[in-house]
């Protein structure tokens, strides 16, 4: 499996970028998290936009029978005359079950549009990490004999790098290797990482579990404390959505684009 990691958005010029058979988007903190409890709940879809005008605009336009709920954050904070904002405790069955929902994020939707040249593009996060493996060992098992590769691409903060994104990143990384590899040494396994990010990715998280003690959903939630994501919820009193964004495996779908332009996701 070939593997082309961007620690942010931005990570390559227009003039550097080639289309990827599939994109794999990451915003732990909290777009991606979001997306996948929100369809997880029922919600028919999430159609992403960059601002906010644009997500009014989509409610306008709407059938009168079918309204979407607008949804997402600025500066964590959620929006003014939005339905919802982006603590994944928002998106219960109750609320958003059988609803199509529009979504705009400081940096989870920016990223989404960054990445839009392929033609595959699932969201990942911990609660559907097992998940989003599965469906890579799969694409993988159709495509071995082809030049088609993997993109994983992380939100950040603001165009920096974060480490929630990274460490997820590098899970990933690892448990394609576990998959797929016959040795437990990475290198003499079926991964190729096109770029040093994805070999930068793939030590942080080595790191986190053999150094910061990381193996379940509790201690990947204080960790996930000291990053910057997380102090800036901690300081924006979002504390609580740690735990939900450090859950892992919660859910077993991977929310799937259907349509490029706005792009459209679906439980997949």
């Amino acid at each position: 499996m070939k593997i082309e990691t961007w620690l942010t958005p931005n990570a390559a010029g227009e003039s550097e970028r080639t289309r990827a058979s599939v994109v794999v988007v990451i915003d732990v903190l909290r777009a991606t998290t979001v997306a996948t409890t929100a369809l997880s709940a029922g919600a028919k879809s999430i159609t992403t936009c960059g601002e906010i005008e644009e997500a009014f605009a989509m409610k306008t336009a709407a059938a009168p029978d079918n309204v979407p709920l607008l949804c997402g954050e600025r500066g964590c904070q959620p929006i003014v005359g939005f339905d919802h904002g982006n603590s994944p405790g928002e998106y219960s069955p109750a609320g958003v079950s059988d609803r199509e929902l529009v979504l705009t994020t400081t940096n989870g939707t920016a990223a989404i549009q960054a990445a839009e040249d392929c033609d595959h593009m699932w969201l990942a996060c911990f609660a559907n990490l097992s998940a989003v493996i599965d469906r890579l060992v799969r694409w993988h098992s159709a495509n071995q004999e082809n030049d088609a590769f993997v993109r994983i691409v992380c939100a950040g903060t603001n165009g920096c790098v974060t480490t929630e994104d990274v460490l997820l990143a590098g899970a990933i990384i690892a448990m394609c290797h576990q998959r797929l590899a016959d040795s437990p040494r990475f290198y003499d396994g079926p991964i190729e990482l096109l770029n040093d990010s994805g070999a930068l990715a793939l030590s942080a998280w080595q790191h986190c579990i053999t150094h910061d003690g990381v193996n379940s959903s509790e201690t990947l939630a204080e960790r996930l404390k000291l990053t910057q994501g997380g102090k800036n919820l901690i300081a924006a009193n979002y504390a609580g959505d740690l735990v939900d964004c450090g859950s892992i495996d919660v859910f077993e779908l991977v929310p799937t684009r259907d349509q490029r332009a706005p792009a459209r996701f679906v439980a997949g």
